[in-house]
């Protein structure tokens, strides 16, 4: 089972104020720390803003550049699984599923992608959608893992949206979801969304929350 990768790095942090992509944490940047995480996934194809130059090493990265990262996640999402169906015609594979993610999660462990795709292939359907449900709230967050089903639609989501239009739409009925790390209140989905939040998670520094009366 092939499963590819889109993460999503051109996005113009309007609520940040500044470009999340160069944001620093333990000594690398959010973007250097998500390509390190998500290099475990094969093929990888990255979108970042068109004058940012990506410099990882990994082969299995692709770098798409998008000229419009003003247009919104939508269009960054489709740049993303349009060069995953090229790769499938260049290499003469077919993708299972597309796992979408994103760069504002620093502490996203490795694991977390491992149990994702793992629980994704044990349902042997092309129209599951898998998203992980963090800590004891069980909190719903990135990445999620869709379905080869879903390419197409995954293509034609509107400019201004995400994938939470399919999620809540056409493929809610598909959608499963995975519960991890179920004891840590300071979990791998916590994301950046704002100067704050970017504040709390340097000043916690990582895993220091949990919650052990959960089961």
């Amino acid at each position: 089972m092939v499963l590819g990768c889109v993460v999503l790095a051109a996005g113009l942090s309007r609520r940040m104020g500044r470009p999340k992509q160069w944001l620093p944490y333990e000594g690398q940047t959010l973007l250097e720390r998500a390509l390190a995480t998500y290099a475990v996934m094969d093929p990888l194809a990255v979108v970042v803003p068109n004058k940012m130059e990506l410099t990882a090493s990994q082969e299995t990265v692709i770098p798409v550049y998008n000229v419009h990262p003003e247009w919104g996640q939508g269009h960054s999402i489709r740049l993303g699984v349009e060069t995953l169906l090229q790769w499938e015609q260049r290499e003469g594979k077919k993708l299972s599923g597309i796992l979408c993610g994103v760069i504002d999660q620093p502490l996203l462990d490795v694991q977390v992608i491992h149990a994702v795709c793992r629980a994704f292939e044990s349902f042997q359907s092309d129209r599951i959608i898998l998203q992980p449900q963090y800590g004891p709230q069980q909190e719903r967050g990135n990445p999620v893992l869709f379905g080869r089903y879903w390419a197409d639609a995954l293509c034609q989501i509107p400019e201004d949206q995400g994938g939470r239009i399919i999620l809540r739409g056409e493929g809610a009925p598909y959608v499963r979801h995975i519960w991890v790390e179920p004891d840590r209140i300071w979990h791998s989905g916590v994301d950046i969304d704002t100067e704050e939040d970017y504040e709390r998670i340097v000043r916690k520094g990582g895993y220091d929350e949990t919650n052990r009366s959960h089961p």
